[in-house]
């Protein structure tokens, strides 16, 4: 959350902030503005919460004057219409003055000499905060070494939701998180993905880490984007024989084509794999592509288990855990969020199975979807 504190005096500042703090809130999610020069500059800022002084200077070293009329007024006119508002005053003579204007816009008045007040009511605030906030974009990982990577690329804040993992960040002034599932599979998959889904509303969903894959289809070290994905456990058992019904959810054609673009560059690759250091690499270097994945809740290590999967659908690269359920999420929510899907096969799931470009292929996953994102929104 981001919060404009609008304060002159140093003591009152140092105490309000003290306590956000105290609550939780990051220093650097706490926005000082001591007049009406610096409030006017953080006003085209996303702003959660509005700490309103009633009387502030109009410049830098200027006489405090009665500028809270003006500064609610500005919010206002700036459509900053979901944002909560707070005036916090020591001066509550001045309240009958604006009680009206004020309330009627949802600013509540405290007094900062009531501390216990101001303290309860901004508790209260952030409260609300904290269930209303929005990301832009949300990216899943199934396994804690898949999220790893994100650490070395941005400089985020872990925080804990209702008991989920979130490592918070932004990226071109959009605000995002990288979400850590608490197991494998489709079920975990799903259930978290869509509560983050209603409860945060993201513009855009992603799922990064590691997969496995198809023999003849896919090669080892290779980056698949989803396309389409669907479950290879749907369907009917009957007495010796089980019959798939797939159901298929296709990535949104006009976000494919632009991943297409992306994967078409000629030096991506290299630009994914700089900075990787400590792991192997794959003994040699497969182009990105688009691919189909299919997802089931077990872990496979049997070739012939792969092949009656791979018989299911012709075109199938990848196999996960987890993607049918990331798209399904996203499919049937209501706020239809786009869709970006992206694992590095890093074992054919047969006997041979092992770990060794495990890290490789999380580090260029997730490289691979901040490049995506990062794009996205400098075109927004």
């Amino acid at each position: 959350m981001k919060i404009l504190l609008i304060e002159d005096e140093d003591i009152k500042y140092k105490e309000i902030a003290a306590h956000l703090k105290e609550r939780g809130v990051a220093d650097s999610d706490i926005i000082h503005a001591k007049n009406m020069t610096d409030f006017a500059a953080a006003l085209s800022l996303e702003i959660d919460l509005f700490i309103i002084d009633l009387k502030v200077p109009n410049l830098d070293s200027g006489s405090a004057i009665f500028n809270g009329k003006v500064i609610l007024e500005s919010i206002v006119k700036a459509g900053k219409n979901d944002a909560l508002l707070l005036a916090i005053s020591s001066y509550p003579a001045d309240f009958p003055e604006v009680r009206e204007q004020f309330e009627a816009q949802g600013c509540i008045l405290a007094d900062y000499t009531n501390t216990s007040g101001w303290k309860s009511t901004l508790n209260h605030l952030l409260t609300q905060l904290k269930k209303n906030i929005k990301f832009d974009f949300l990216i899943f990982c199934a396994l804690k070494e898949e999220r790893k990577p994100y650490s070395a690329f941005i400089d985020g804040r872990l925080v804990n939701r209702a008991g989920i993992n979130f490592l918070d960040f932004e990226i071109n002034k959009a605000r995002g998180s990288v979400v850590l599932l608490p197991q494998m599979g489709l079920v975990n998959a799903a259930v978290v993905a869509s509560i983050c889904i209603d409860r945060y509303k993201p513009e855009v969903v992603a799922m990064s880490g590691i997969c496995g894959g198809f023999e003849d289809r896919t090669e080892l070290g290779q980056l698949l984007v989803s396309k389409m994905a669907y479950e290879y456990q749907s369907g009917k058992w009957f007495d010796h024989e089980f019959q798939n019904d797939p159901y298929q959810v296709p990535t949104n054609a006009e976000f494919v084509s632009y991943i297409e673009l992306l994967l078409d560059q000629e030096d991506l690759l290299e630009e994914l794999e700089r900075g990787f250091k400590g792991g192997d690499r794959p003994s040699k270097q497969s182009n990105p592509a688009v691919g189909i994945f299919t997802s089931g809740s077990a872990v496979i290590a049997s070739q012939d288990y792969m092949n009656k999967i791979k018989n299911l659908h012709r075109k199938v690269n990848g196999l996960d855990m987890e993607i049918f359920a990331i798209q399904r999420a996203a499919e049937l929510s209501m706020i239809k969020p786009l869709c970006l899907c992206a694992k590095v096969v890093v074992d054919l799931c047969n006997s041979e199975k092992g770990d060794k470009i495990h890290q490789y292929g999380s580090y260029i996953s997730a490289k691979f979807i901040l490049k995506v994102i990062e794009g996205h929104f400098s075109q927004a």
